[in-house]
């Protein structure tokens, strides 16, 4: 009898902490994306950071399923893409930020070098894992 009802809060405490848990981490990464599309100043940019990241992610997965194959032949350097991919993406957000600023806007943490960079990375390294290491 006494076993029981350990048993059963037992598996109430960790049903609750399990929901909680996953609240928690919904509302972090809902609140990351939100953060990575917010202009400028009104972005927390660890939050940005973590959104950007996670969109990245998902967008890797998304193009690992569309394309389960490598797209370029094989580097003579491997994982020569991880690196150089996301400083040319890089380069490239942050002269889009830098001509939208230049013409009054008000540019996302996107459209920087670290976030550019860092969703080209998280692409690159789900692309990698899911199809570069197997061909």
């Amino acid at each position: 009898m006494l076993e029981a009802l350990i048993e059963a809060i037992v598996e109430l405490v960790g049903e609750l902490l399990l929901q909680v848990l996953g609240q928690v981490v919904l509302e972090l990464g809902f609140g990351s994306l939100a953060h990575s599309f917010r202009r400028g100043r009104a972005a927390n940019p660890v939050l940005a950071g973590v959104g950007i990241a996670l969109l990245g992610t998902l967008t890797g997965l998304a193009a690992s399923l569309l394309l389960p194959r490598r797209v370029l032949p094989r580097s003579p350097v491997p994982g020569l893409g991880l690196l150089v991919s996301p400083l040319l993406a890089g380069g490239i957000m942050r002269a889009l930020g830098d001509w939208r600023r230049a013409r009054g806007g008000d540019p996302t943490l996107l459209a920087t070098f670290w976030g550019g960079a860092l969703f080209a990375f998280a692409v690159a390294v789900v692309r990698w894992w899911m199809v570069g290491r197997s061909s």
